[in-house]
């Protein structure tokens, strides 16, 4: 070869260096930069990781803009610049997604609240427009939600209307053809599907009105990685959108320390009959609290166990079904033998089980099956919760399923604590890796059947709260905020 030849060639090989130097310098900075900004790698590894990209980051550099270093050693430096370009595009692919999805979960500034239009199935009403001039009975809430809601269906009907103060009597009224549809919001629906017999399957939704609303800032910050907390966690009982109001079938306490590393899960029955925070008089189910706003309930418990809750997590049906099917299902292991209530084609066999999202769904919202109803539903669900951890903590699930499992939660999981808060979680657990110890605990009461502050006309099956056991799990929650390990 001619040294003009081999010159022109030197030089070609010069050029294609410099813009594989040049592509893996960017991604070398975008994954640095996103290192920085996620904040989650403590001191110890930080340092030395920043120590080896800014040295990897010279030596590719002086190897590949260099003219005179040796053509064997720049092919060598093209080669693993093109591997580390590769490893780094990976790294900013699973941290963009990362962040993405605690940005999501983490956007508690709105919540969301749908209206329906309700006709008797088997009428002859298919849409709102069907209706016309007739009878339309209307839930009267004192909200802004409903005034809006109200507005917005007067622009597109032309019913006569009349208004109620009480769900039964306006769905009876239906019922019984009295009216020609009914409005009412989404959480007084569901209860009606499950408290008022054969309304469900005699019933069907032909409009929906959502209003969209802005958030009540509930949090009481603290330093989660160096001080205890409570967590309220609200699995409410919907699909799809996560900022939906709705009734919170999963009412739970999650204390935790992150000085003892220790975490106590403390559940309440739905129907626990309580004071809502701010009304007087009659009392309400703790489920219908949520109908209200997750503020509502976490107030109502700050008031029952004289407690503050520093934040919230919310999660729906949605979010367990997804979660579960994405890890390839949970084991649970059932101490009796049922066809799930909620869904007729789950059935539970009593010992071991494999269920996939829908059967863990049924087994957690099961109360019928069992003597005691909701007192262990509770424990299916501290189960399910449970088996969902060991399952998620396993290194292998976690790494096969990690995008995919972001994926299906973030529309489905919400919470009002900040990323700052979740990823300095994540920081401590890193910097010293320690073994959590998981208790749990719940509170009981009497079976009983009473009027509520929701549905004062309606005799409802509510639980009188056994407040030993709930002054018991109080002093529990506490001792465990304190700074010695509970045993």
């Amino acid at each position: 070869m001619s040294k003009k030849a081999n010159k022109k060639n030197k030089k070609k090989i010069n050029i294609i260096s410099g813009i594989i130097c040049t592509i893996f310098l960017i991604t070398l900075i975008i994954f640095s930069g996103l290192l920085i900004y996620m904040d989650v790698l403590p001191t110890k590894y930080f340092t030395p990781v920043m120590a080896v990209l800014i040295t990897l980051g010279l030596l590719v550099s002086i190897t590949l803009y260099l003219p005179k270093v040796k053509a064997k050693l720049k092919v060598f430096g093209n080669v693993m610049a093109i591997i580390f370009t590769a490893l780094f595009v990976f790294g900013i692919s699973k941290m963009y997604t990362t962040v993405d999805f605690l940005n999501k979960i983490t956007d508690d500034k709105y919540q969301i609240e749908n209206y329906y239009v309700v006709v008797l199935d088997n009428g002859t009403y298919d849409k709102l427009a069907d209706l016309g001039t007739d009878k339309m009975g209307i839930l009267k809430i004192e909200s802004e939600n409903y005034t809006k809601a109200r507005k917005e269906l007067e622009k597109k009907t032309k019913t006569k209307n009349v208004d109620y103060k009480d769900s039964f009597v306006l769905a009876n009224d239906l019922l019984e053809e009295n009216v020609d549809a009914m409005f009412i919001n989404e959480a007084y629906k569901s209860n009606l599907d499950d408290e008022l017999e054969g309304f469900k399957t005699a019933t069907k939704i032909i409009a929906t009105i959502s209003i969209k609303t802005k958030s009540k800032s509930i949090v009481k910050k603290v330093k989660v990685a160096q001080e205890p907390f409570n967590i309220f966690v609200s699995g409410i009982d919907v699909y799809g959108k996560i900022s939906s109001v709705s009734r919170s079938d999963v009412n739970m306490i999650v204390t935790v320390n992150p000085n003892t590393h220790q975490v106590l899960l403390t559940s309440i029955p739905r129907d626990y009959y309580v004071q809502l925070n701010g009304t007087t008089g009659l009392r309400d189910k703790l489920t219908h609290a949520g109908t209200y706003g997750v503020d509502k309930s976490v107030k109502t418990i700050e008031d029952l166990f004289n407690i503050d809750i520093n934040y919230y997590v919310k999660v729906n049906f949605t979010t367990l079904v997804d979660v579960v099917d994405v890890i390839d299902g949970i084991d649970i292991d059932s101490d009796a033998a049922f066809m799930a209530y909620t869904d007729n084609g789950v059935f539970v066999k009593k010992g071991m089980n494999h269920f996939n999202g829908r059967q863990a769904l049924a087994f957690s919202r099961e109360r019928h099956a069992y003597r005691e109803g909701d007192r262990h539903r509770v424990q299916n669900q501290q189960a399910v919760i449970t088996a969902i951890m060991k399952k998620v903590s396993n290194s292998k699930t976690l790494l096969l399923k990690y995008d995919s499992l972001l994926g299906k939660v973030e529309n489905s999981f919400q919470t009002n604590m900040k990323t700052s808060d979740l990823t300095s979680l994540v920081k401590k657990q890193l910097n010293t890796m320690p073994s959590w110890d998981i208790q749990s605990q719940s509170v009981n009461g009497k079976d009983s059947h009473n009027v509520t502050y929701s549905y004062p006309s309606q005799q409802l099956y509510v639980m009188e709260p056994d407040m030993n056991t709930v002054n018991a799990a109080t002093l529990k929650i506490k001792e465990l905020m304190k700074a010695t390990k509970v045993k």
